[in-house]
């Protein structure tokens, strides 16, 4: 069977983005931040997009993951820590079958034989040998899915919001603090090896966990900022590269969204039509009809799209057909 891939971007809706705990400058709460062509931008960590994964698997299949977050101490806890259920034909966890993982096991420490005080003195033809070093041991799985970082599709401008302790007032104590904030929609893409995933029913749960994932914290724990995606672009293909990673822009003069990367690529050969599937708010946009025009598949809602290309991940290969969406969701 060939390699084939399923390749995403998921442009969230506008909101307005804030930390309110973590890193800080002075008594400045701060966003990270990124530059993209030359403009500086705002941006969410990969680990960030992929733990609320992680956290959606736990609430649904707690019995089918192995790493476990409890809020309430803010500790991990494992089912099987040391992987030794691992099994790379029939995953038990869908978090290490998807996220992969590594343990590494320091090696024995190995007493040196002592020598005599005389041993300096030894010729080196009666001097021991010296013993190899001993060896630790690694259990490891790379992960089949990569996710990029979440960018801002708006240049970060400098808004900031002045806010104040609640409670009784120390003196000494500083009771004033600022927060950076960003208005923005946010864009990230991610690509998963359909044929690394050990149990394929892993693939649909991860795409529905894409379309409806939990809050996702980073640098935006205690702020509200809805993940899902508005508009998302999917591609289904054995192409080893994605050539959609964050294909969507900010026109600043028109004040609207715009993937006329996207169009290009499509328009050239470089990207088959038949290979994409569009949905969500970007159907509706000049670009969107030009995309159904070329051929592909444009629809109204995302979860439409999702769960077409569910639907053609299913029709690859007999081993895949688990991810099927329901009967008489695709028509």
């Amino acid at each position: 069977m060939p390699t084939f891939y399923i390749y995403g971007t998921i442009l969230t809706d506008e909101a307005t983005a804030a930390n309110n705990r973590g890193d800080n400058i002075g008594n400045t709460t701060t966003l990270q931040k990124v530059f993209v062509k030359d403009d500086i931008h705002t941006s969410v960590s990969a680990e960030a997009i992929r733990f609320a994964l992680r956290y959606r698997f736990q609430m649904e299949f707690p019995d089918l993951v192995n790493r476990s977050y409890d809020s309430a101490t803010g500790r991990l806890t494992y089912q099987d820590e040391k992987r030794s259920l691992w099994n790379p034909t029939d995953a038990r966890f869908i978090d290490d079958d998807l996220m992969g993982f590594m343990d590494a096991a320091a090696a024995k420490v190995e007493k040196e034989d002592e020598g005599d005080e005389d041993a300096d003195e030894a010729s080196e033809a009666t001097k021991p040998k010296a013993k190899k070093k001993a060896k630790g041991s690694t259990t490891k799985r790379q992960s089949p899915l990569a996710i990029g970082r979440a960018i801002s599709l708006r240049p970060y401008r400098g808004e900031l919001s002045f806010n104040c302790v609640s409670g009784d007032k120390e003196k000494g104590k500083l009771s004033l603090y600022s927060a950076e904030m960003h208005t923005t929609e946010y864009q990230y893409s991610f690509g998963l090896n359909l044929g690394d995933v050990a149990s394929k029913e892993n693939i649909g749960r991860l795409l529905d966990a894409v379309v409806d994932p939990p809050q996702v914290a980073g640098n935006h724990s205690r702020f509200f900022y809805d993940f899902s995606p508005a508009s998302i672009v999917l591609r289904v293909t054995t192409s080893h590269s994605s050539k959609i990673q964050n294909c969507f822009e900010h026109n600043e003069l028109l004040r609207s969204i715009t993937f006329e990367k996207l169009v290009r690529r499509v328009e050239s050969g470089d990207i088959p039509a038949s290979e994409l599937f569009v949905g969500g708010d970007v159907s509706s946009s000049e670009e969107g009809q030009r995309l159904k025009e070329l051929g592909v598949a444009v629809f109204g809602g995302v979860s439409a799209a999702m769960n077409h290309a569910k639907d053609r991940i299913a029709k690859l290969d007999k081993s895949l057909a688990v991810v099927a969406p329901l009967k008489g969701v695709v028509s």
